[in-house]
Protein backbone atom coordinates (compact mmCIF):
# COMPACT_ATOMS: atom_id res chain seq x y z
CA UNK A 1 0.00 0.00 0.00
CA UNK A 2 2.94 2.50 1.07
CA UNK A 3 4.50 1.53 -2.35
CA UNK A 4 1.34 2.49 -4.50
CA UNK A 5 0.74 5.76 -2.59
CA UNK A 6 4.87 6.81 -3.03
CA UNK A 7 4.32 5.42 -6.79
CA UNK A 8 0.94 7.57 -7.32
CA UNK A 9 3.07 10.62 -5.41
CA UNK A 10 6.02 10.24 -7.57
CA UNK A 11 4.31 10.01 -10.97
CA UNK A 12 1.92 13.15 -10.03
CA UNK A 13 5.45 14.75 -9.35
CA UNK A 14 6.41 14.43 -12.65
CA UNK A 15 3.32 15.44 -14.14
CA UNK A 16 3.22 18.58 -12.71
CA UNK A 17 6.90 19.81 -13.65
CA UNK A 18 6.12 18.41 -16.91
CA UNK A 19 2.89 20.85 -16.93
CA UNK A 20 4.82 23.28 -15.45
CA UNK A 21 8.09 23.85 -17.52
CA UNK A 22 11.49 22.71 -16.21
CA UNK A 23 13.65 24.99 -15.02
CA UNK A 24 15.82 24.81 -17.86
CA UNK A 25 13.07 26.65 -19.80
CA UNK A 26 13.23 29.64 -17.79
CA UNK A 27 17.45 29.12 -18.02
CA UNK A 28 17.07 29.05 -21.73
CA UNK A 29 14.84 31.82 -22.22
CA UNK A 30 17.45 34.08 -19.77
CA UNK A 31 20.07 33.24 -21.86
CA UNK A 32 18.62 33.89 -25.44
CA UNK A 33 17.59 37.75 -23.58
CA UNK A 34 20.69 38.15 -22.54
CA UNK A 35 22.61 37.03 -25.79
CA UNK A 36 20.07 39.39 -27.45
CA UNK A 37 21.01 42.34 -25.38
CA UNK A 38 24.65 41.75 -25.96
CA UNK A 39 24.02 41.48 -29.82
CA UNK A 40 21.73 44.84 -29.35
CA UNK A 41 24.75 46.28 -27.38
CA UNK A 42 27.07 45.79 -30.50
CA UNK A 43 24.49 46.42 -32.81
CA UNK A 44 24.40 50.12 -31.52
CA UNK A 45 27.88 50.67 -31.28
CA UNK A 46 28.54 49.41 -34.82
CA UNK A 47 25.87 51.36 -36.78
CA UNK A 48 25.84 54.46 -34.59
CA UNK A 49 21.87 53.96 -33.66
CA UNK A 50 19.98 54.11 -30.44
CA UNK A 51 18.30 51.00 -29.20
CA UNK A 52 15.90 49.82 -26.82
CA UNK A 53 14.07 47.15 -25.26
CA UNK A 54 10.56 47.63 -24.74
CA UNK A 55 8.92 44.81 -22.19
CA UNK A 56 5.96 43.54 -21.09
CA UNK A 57 4.90 41.09 -18.61
CA UNK A 58 5.09 37.70 -20.66
CA UNK A 59 6.87 39.19 -24.14
CA UNK A 60 9.59 41.63 -25.41
CA UNK A 61 10.65 43.75 -28.59
CA UNK A 62 13.52 45.44 -29.49
CA UNK A 63 13.53 49.21 -31.02
CA UNK A 64 15.45 51.54 -32.81
CA UNK A 65 14.98 55.32 -32.53
CA UNK A 66 14.74 57.47 -35.73
CA UNK A 67 15.91 60.75 -35.88
CA UNK A 68 13.97 61.07 -38.65
CA UNK A 69 10.98 60.09 -37.19
CA UNK A 70 11.98 61.51 -34.05
CA UNK A 71 10.04 58.14 -32.49
CA UNK A 72 10.77 54.45 -31.51
CA UNK A 73 10.33 52.20 -34.00
CA UNK A 74 9.65 48.59 -33.72
CA UNK A 75 12.96 46.60 -35.40
CA UNK A 76 10.80 44.68 -37.98
CA UNK A 77 13.76 44.33 -40.40
CA UNK A 78 16.23 42.14 -38.78
CA UNK A 79 14.54 39.12 -37.20
CA UNK A 80 17.19 38.44 -34.64
CA UNK A 81 15.09 41.53 -32.51
CA UNK A 82 11.80 40.27 -33.15
CA UNK A 83 9.28 40.32 -30.69
CA UNK A 84 9.27 37.08 -28.85
CA UNK A 85 6.85 35.86 -26.39
CA UNK A 86 7.46 34.11 -23.36
CA UNK A 87 6.77 30.43 -23.35
CA UNK A 88 3.05 29.97 -20.82
CA UNK A 89 3.91 30.70 -17.32
CA UNK A 90 6.95 32.97 -17.54
CA UNK A 91 6.49 36.36 -17.12
CA UNK A 92 8.96 38.88 -16.46
CA UNK A 93 9.35 42.14 -13.70
CA UNK A 94 11.84 45.10 -14.24
CA UNK A 95 13.26 47.22 -11.74
CA UNK A 96 14.85 50.67 -13.66
CA UNK A 97 17.07 52.96 -12.24
CA UNK A 98 15.55 51.79 -8.88
CA UNK A 99 12.25 51.88 -9.97
CA UNK A 100 9.61 48.90 -10.07
CA UNK A 101 8.00 49.07 -13.61
CA UNK A 102 4.67 48.51 -14.10
CA UNK A 103 4.49 46.21 -17.14
CA UNK A 104 1.66 46.86 -19.05
CA UNK A 105 0.71 45.66 -22.83
CA UNK A 106 1.19 47.71 -25.11
CA UNK A 107 -1.45 50.61 -26.29
CA UNK A 108 -0.78 53.10 -29.00
CA UNK A 109 2.13 51.48 -31.10
CA UNK A 110 3.04 54.72 -32.27
CA UNK A 111 3.54 55.61 -28.58
CA UNK A 112 5.34 53.00 -27.29
CA UNK A 113 8.71 53.85 -25.33
CA UNK A 114 11.54 51.09 -24.23
CA UNK A 115 12.14 51.26 -20.79
CA UNK A 116 16.14 50.08 -21.55
CA UNK A 117 17.84 52.35 -23.60
CA UNK A 118 21.17 51.24 -25.46
CA UNK A 119 22.81 53.97 -26.54
CA UNK A 120 25.40 53.81 -29.42
CA UNK A 121 27.84 55.64 -26.56
CA UNK A 122 28.24 51.82 -25.23
CA UNK A 123 25.66 52.88 -22.18
CA UNK A 124 22.68 51.24 -21.00
CA UNK A 125 20.01 52.30 -18.55
CA UNK A 126 20.20 50.66 -15.01
CA UNK A 127 17.64 47.82 -14.74
CA UNK A 128 17.51 44.70 -12.95
CA UNK A 129 14.80 42.29 -15.34
CA UNK A 130 13.65 39.12 -13.57
CA UNK A 131 12.14 36.37 -15.38
CA UNK A 132 10.70 33.53 -13.08
CA UNK A 133 7.60 30.94 -12.98
CA UNK A 134 4.45 31.49 -11.77
CA UNK A 135 4.17 30.05 -8.67
CA UNK A 136 8.12 28.85 -8.66
CA UNK A 137 10.75 29.81 -6.14
CA UNK A 138 13.28 30.25 -9.26
CA UNK A 139 14.02 33.38 -11.29
CA UNK A 140 16.80 34.59 -13.32
CA UNK A 141 17.76 38.47 -12.83
CA UNK A 142 19.91 40.30 -15.55
CA UNK A 143 21.34 43.24 -14.76
CA UNK A 144 22.61 46.42 -16.68
CA UNK A 145 24.95 48.80 -15.50
CA UNK A 146 25.01 52.57 -16.94
CA UNK A 147 28.27 51.67 -18.56
CA UNK A 148 26.82 48.58 -20.59
CA UNK A 149 27.83 45.78 -18.39
CA UNK A 150 25.71 43.05 -17.98
CA UNK A 151 25.53 40.42 -15.57
CA UNK A 152 22.91 37.19 -15.94
CA UNK A 153 22.17 35.50 -12.77
CA UNK A 154 20.29 32.88 -10.87
CA UNK A 155 18.08 33.28 -7.89
CA UNK A 156 16.66 30.78 -5.91
CA UNK A 157 14.27 30.88 -2.75
CA UNK A 158 16.58 32.23 -0.64
CA UNK A 159 17.68 35.32 -2.05
CA UNK A 160 14.41 37.24 -1.97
Amino acid sequence: MVIVILAIMAATAMVSVGALGGDDEIQRESLRLEALMRLAGEESLMQGKDLGLYVEEDRYRFMLYSRDAKAWLPMEADRSFRERILPEGLFFSLIVEDQEVVLEAAGNEAEIQPQIAILSSGELTPFQLFLGREFGDLQFELAGELDGRMELSERGPDDF
